[in-house]
């Protein structure tokens, strides 16, 4: 998997970016939340996604 940063919009001088996290579709699968809204939380280099 990778974290990629790209590009969202411009708006004058400032820029902004949004991260886009590729989840290999086994996993999403398995955790039963394709069309739920989750929650994310950063841990000791963990990035954990949570039911919201």
């Amino acid at each position: 998997m990778k974290i990629i940063k790209v590009l969202s919009k411009k708006v004058g001088e400032t820029i902004y970016f949004k991260f886009i996290i590729n989840i290999p579709k086994e996993i999403i699968k398995k955790s039963g939340l394709i069309g739920k809204n989750i929650k994310a939380r950063a841990e000791k280099n963990k990035i954990i996604l949570e039911k919201g």
